[in-house]
């Protein structure tokens, strides 16, 4: 597509010729249908999923929790009452055995020794608890 223009140039040359080049445009535009033409079908493929099933039962919101205190003096409380390690031991077995998901929260004194806190963290580890936090 081409055109003329009758344009007087200051020294009277005669009328001035100009052309739209149109190639780079077409260029560009078979380059943007290529790109539509690859792309386009990955628009439309389904995606497949496999979801779970729902069930009737309601779960229980909230695991059951278990607080652990470690006083500066060394001694253990299990929900605040004073417990021996040995006993420790078997409450944290029995909860774990009952609910795998039960937490225990182990609550360590400010100035209690870093051994009693390691102590309290290897039994709650070797009872089969997996959900074990450190609180303040």
């Amino acid at each position: 597509m081409a055109f003329s223009a009758a344009a007087s140039t200051g020294s009277g040359s005669g009328p001035a010729l100009a052309e739209i080049n149109i190639t780079p445009l077409v260029d560009v535009m078979l380059v943007l249908l290529v790109i539509f033409m690859v792309t386009a079908p990955m628009l439309s493929r389904p995606l497949q999923l496999s979801l779970p099933q729902s069930s009737d039962q309601v779960s229980p919101l909230k695991p059951r929790q278990l607080d652990l205190a470690v006083a500066a003096d060394g001694s253990l409380r299990l929900d605040d009452r004073p417990i021996a390690a040995a006993e420790l031991q078997r409450q944290l077995e029995e909860a774990a055995s009952a609910d795998p998901d039960t937490l225990l929260r182990i609550r360590a004194a400010g100035d209690a020794d870093y051994q009693q806190l390691v102590a309290a963290l290897a039994l709650a580890r070797n009872s089969g608890l997996m959900q074990i936090g450190l609180a303040r």
